[in-house]
Parts: C-alpha cells; structure tokens; sequence
C-alpha cells in the first residue's frame, strides 16, 4: 500500500531530473563553439580574428575577391554656439566611409563543407558553410 508521502515523492523526483536535464542542456550550449566558427588544422577560427592569424593557421585560401563597399555612418555631434541651437543641443551629421570587404572561400575536400569567411578591415566578422568541396 502506498502512502501520501510516497506518491508526492515522484513528481519531486521528475522534477528534479528535468532540472538536472535542463541545467546540463544549457551548459552543452554554452560549451558549444559560436555559429560563426569553424575548425581548420585543428585550430578555431572564430569571428574578429585577423587576416594574418587566419592565413597562418589555415593558410591560402582556395579563393579569394575583395571590394571597396560605402558606408554611410550617422555621428551626433555637439551644436556650435553660432547655429542659433539652445545650449547642449546635439546636431546629426552623415559622414562615408569607405571599407575593404575580403570574402575568402576554403575548399577541405569532399568529405567536409566549403568555408566562406568575409572580413572586413582585415578582421574576420561572418563564417559561412558554403556546402560540401570538390
């Protein structure tokens, strides 16, 4: 026969074990390495690395294009005295800029996919899996 304690004892029992699922679920994902990664020569190439660091741990990349894109930044500024503003007013100015977009494509074979990595100013900021090599 079965008492009132051992029937409220299972329901704390499965909650236990679905934090305990939950908790090492959550520490999987944090341990996981970013979306925008990938391993070359057993080494993590990760976003915000530099070109070099890149290039000396993986070496020549199988393609390689690079461009001259224009950004327009929008920067506030404080007002001149003389602009007839009230003191502490802020005036938005757009100012271009240019920047030197690298797009890098790594072809490991055909048991492994095609990287595309694109830095910007010589720093690495997107990993894209392009599918599988030749």
């Amino acid at each position: 026969m079965k008492t009132f304690a051992t029937r409220r004892a299972r329901p704390i029992q499965r909650l236990r074990l679905r934090c305990w699922a939950a908790a090492f679920s959550l520490c999987a994902l944090l341990a996981a390495p970013s979306a925008w990664a990938f391993r070359c020569n057993s080494f993590v190439i990760d976003a915000g690395m530099a070109k070099p660091e890149v290039l000396r741990k993986c070496g020549r990349p199988n393609l390689q294009e690079q461009r001259i894109d224009r950004r327009i930044l929008r920067v506030r500024v404080p007002a001149a005295p003389s602009s007839g503003l009230p003191p502490g007013s802020t005036v938005e100015l757009e100012r271009e800029r240019q920047v030197l977009i690298e797009e890098w494509v790594y072809n490991f074979g055909p048991q492994q996919f095609m990287q595309q990595l694109v830095f910007e100013d010589g720093r690495l900021v997107s990993v894209k899996d392009l599918g599988y090599g030749s």
